[in-house]
Parts: structure tokens; sequence; C-alpha cells
């Protein structure tokens, strides 16, 4: 079980960087194989394989709860529409990862069309 209230506490860099391995850590416990992007510039954190699947993840951390899918897509806007590219390429599952301390995750499918709330690996 992946630490669901554990507190994220720093820099936003620092704090940016600790959601992204909470997150490797989940899907680690899960049995993913998974590969983080150490650079600002890739359009994705985190790769994750297990038996012929993958996951491509980008991981934000928030203060505050950012509720429903169409919130999320107005906030994340430029993120989503990268991660829509993603998609194309790769065709494959994208996701969008959403911390806060109060919450834990709440994780969001990227469409061609848009986001949609799911149930994620990590609890």
């Amino acid at each position: 079980m992946c630490p669901g209230g554990v507190p994220v506490s720093g820099d936003n860099h620092t704090r940016g960087r600790r959601v992204e391995y909470l997150a490797a850590h989940c899907l680690r416990e899960q049995g993913y194989c998974v590969i983080r992007s150490a650079g600002s510039r890739a359009p994705v954190d985190l790769v994750a394989a297990k038996h012929r699947e993958a996951l491509f993840v980008l991981t934000r951390r928030l203060r505050r709860p950012v509720q429903g899918a169409s919130a999320v897509a107005a906030r994340f806007r430029e993120d989503i529409l990268r991660l829509q590219k993603v998609y194309h390429q790769v065709e494959l599952p994208v996701q969008l990862w959403l911390y806060t301390d109060r919450e834990g995750w709440r994780f969001y499918a990227v469409h061609p069309g848009g986001v949609a709330e799911v149930d994620g690996v990590c609890l």
C-alpha cells in the first residue's frame, strides 16, 4: 500500500520530485518496472511497464484538491495537451496523477477528447 497521507514538504522542485518518487514507489509495489524521467522537459515523469502493458504518468502536487474532471481539464490544460500528444504517439495509457497532502492521490486518464477520473494502482 502506498503512503497516502505522507506530507511532502520543501521547495516546489523538491516537492515535485518527492511526489514523483512516491508515485514510482507505488507503481513498483504493484509489480511495475518504473523509469523516471529526470528532466523537466519530458512530457511525462514516469514510464511504467509490467506483463506487456505500459503506463505513462505525469505527476503534480497540489496544495488544494481539484474536484472533477472538468476542473482538472481547465487547471491543467497545457499539461493535458502535451499528454494527448504522447497518447497519439504511443497509443498506450497516459495518466495525470494529482497528489494533495489531505487526500493523497487522484488519477485521471488522458484521452484524445479530454480526461476522465479513474481508479489508480496506488491508493
